[in-house]
C-alpha cells in the first residue's frame, strides 16, 4: 500500500503546484492591463441584435506586450460610442447610422478617434451613431440597417466595407453564431448565440482572457496544425486554391443580395456606401488597387452595382489613402494590427463629412 500512498501524495503535491500556479497567473494578470470581455449578449429571435453588455468601460490591448492598451466606453445600446443613442421618440437631430465591422467597432484607438466620433463632431446638425461588431459582414449589415431603422429612423445609412465581407455573409464560410446570414433563398436567417456557462466563466479570468482575447491562442493552434502551401504564403485572401472559386462566386452573390436590398433602402433614404482602400498595394508603391486580388474584384463589383441606383453614393477610400501615401508616406494602419489607425479614421472621417456635406447642399 506505500506505493499507492506516495503516488496519492505525488498527485496531491501536483495538484497543488498546479492550483497555485493557477492563482499566481491569476493575480498577474489581473494587475496586467489585460483584454476585458466585451460579453457579447445572446442574440435570439426575440432578441436578434448583435451588441454588447450595456454602459460598461472596458480595458483593449492588441496583442501580447501591453505596448498597445485602450480604454473603450460601451454605450447605452451596447455599442462601443461615448455617445448615448437616443430612440426616435426623444432624439432631437436627425440620425446617421454608420455600419460596419470591427472597422467600425474601432477597439484599437479611442472612441473621440474613430471616424464616425470625428464625423459626429463635425456635423453638428446630426448625431452619427456607429453600429459595429466585430465579424459583421453585408448580410449582418442588412440586419444592423433593420435595427437602425426600427429604432431610431436615420435620414441617412453609411455602410463601411471592408475585405472580409463578401464570402463570410454564408455560414458555410463563417460558421459562428450570433450573426445573419444569407440563405439559399437569398433571405437573411439569424443563427442565434448564447454563451455557454463555461465560457461566462472564463470571461471572468484574466489569465484565461489573455490567452484567448490577447494571445488569440486559439488561431496560434489553428494555424500551427493547419497545412499552409508554400504559394498560399502570398495569397491576397485567407482562402485554399480549391476553394478560391467557390468563394469569389458566394462573394458575388452576396453582393448582389445587398446591392438588391439596398436599393429598397434607398427608396427613402440617402446611402454612403465607403470602402476600404488596399492599403497594401499602396504602400508597395501602386496607385491602383491590385486586380489580381480577388477582394478587389468584390470592391469593383459592388462600386459597378451601385452606380445604377438611386440615393446611393459611393465613397471609394483607396484614391483618397494613395494621395495622402503620396504627400507623407505616413501609414494608415499599425505595423501589428491592419485595422485603421488614428491617422486613417481622420482621413476616412474628413472625407464621409465632406461627401455628406455636399449632398446636404
Amino acid at each position: 500500500m506505500s506505493w499507492i500512498k506516495a503516488t496519492a501524495r505525488g498527485l496531491s503535491y501536483l495538484a497543488y503546484l498546479l492550483v497555485s500556479a493557477a492563482v499566481l497567473l491569476e493575480v498577474v494578470f489581473r494587475v496586467l492591463p489585460t483584454s476585458d470581455s466585451l460579453k457579447t449578449q445572446p442574440v435570439t429571435v426575440k432578441d436578434p441584435v448583435l451588441r454588447f453588455a450595456e454602459n460598461r468601460t472596458v480595458t483593449k490591448q492588441v496583442g501580447f506586450d501591453f505596448k498597445h492598451v485602450n480604454v473603450k466606453r460601451i454605450n447605452n445600446y451596447g455599442f462601443a460610442s461615448d455617445r448615448d443613442f437616443l430612440s426616435k421618440d426623444v432624439s432631437q437631430r436627425p440620425v446617421i447610422s454608420v455600419i460596419g465591422d470591427s472597422y467600425v467597432e474601432a477597439l484599437q484607438v479611442r472612441n473621440e478617434d474613430t471616424f464616425h466620433a470625428k464625423l459626429d463632431q463635425r456635423l453638428e446638425n446630426f448625431d452619427a451613431y456607429p453600429f459595429g461588431v466585430s465579424g459583421s459582414q453585408l448580410s449582418q449589415y442588412l440586419a444592423f440597417a433593420d435595427f437602425a431603422k426600427a429604432e431610431f429612423a436615420p435620414e441617412i445609412f453609411v455602410f463601411l466595407i471592408v475585405s472580409n465581407d463578401f464570402d463570410e455573409s454564408w455560414f458555410e464560410i463563417k460558421n459562428a453564431p450570433g450573426f445573419h446570414y444569407f440563405n439559399d433563398a437569398g433571405a437573411l436567417e439569424l443563427v442565434e448565440y448564447s454563451p455557454s456557462a463555461i465560457k461566462a466563466m472564463a470571461r471572468q479570468s484574466a489569465f484565461v482572457r489573455y490567452l484567448v482575447l490577447d494571445l488569440k491562442l486559439a488561431a496560434q493552434i489553428d494555424r500551427l496544425f493547419t497545412p499552409r502551401r508554400t504559394s498560399d504564403a502570398d495569397r491576397p485572401d485567407r482562402h485554399q486554391p480549391d476553394t478560391h472559386e467557390h468563394s469569389e462566386t458566394l462573394g458575388m452573390k452576396a453582393i448582389d443580395l445587398f446591392l438588391a436590398n439596398i436599393s429598397k433602402l434607398a427608396a427613402s433614404h440617402t446611402v454612403v456606401l465607403m470602402l476600404d482602400g488596399d492599403r497594401n498595394a499602396i504602400y508597395d508603391g501602386q496607385q491602383d488597387r491590385d486586380r489580381g486580388k480577388l477582394i478587389n474584384r468584390w470592391f469593383s463589383a459592388i462600386a459597378d452595382g451601385s452606380k445604377s441606383i438611386p440615393n446611393v453614393h459611393l465613397l471609394d477610400l483607396h484614391p483618397r489613402f494613395s494621395a495622402a501615401w503620396a504627400n507623407s508616406n505616413q501609414k494608415f494602419n499599425y505595423e501589428y494590427d491592419y485595422h485603421w489607425n488614428e491617422r486613417g479614421h481622420a482621413l476616412a472621417a474628413e472625407a464621409l463629412a465632406s461627401l455628406i456635406l455636399q449632398l446636404e447642399k
